[in-house]
């Protein structure tokens, strides 16, 4: 007679480690250089009153937070 396999326990998925990405400072500051200007761009096509600062400021957040930095 023929032995009865006991059905295998179902195995955890382990999700894969994620390696922490790095952005060089200069890259980060090309990218919010970059977004500050169409911030600009969007601001002065809106006839919206602002400045640089403001527009740095606001982009300096946005990208930092995509980058999980802040």
């Amino acid at each position: 007679m023929a032995e009865k396999k006991s059905p295998s326990s179902p195995r955890k998925k382990t999700a894969p480690t994620k390696t922490p990405q790095t952005i060089s400072l200069s890259d980060l500051k090309n990218e919010i250089d970059a977004r500050a200007h169409q911030i600009y761009l969007d601001r002065m096509a809106a006839h919206t009153p602002g400045d640089e600062l403001s527009d740095w400021l606001q982009a300096e957040a946005e990208i930092k937070k995509a980058h999980k930095l802040a």
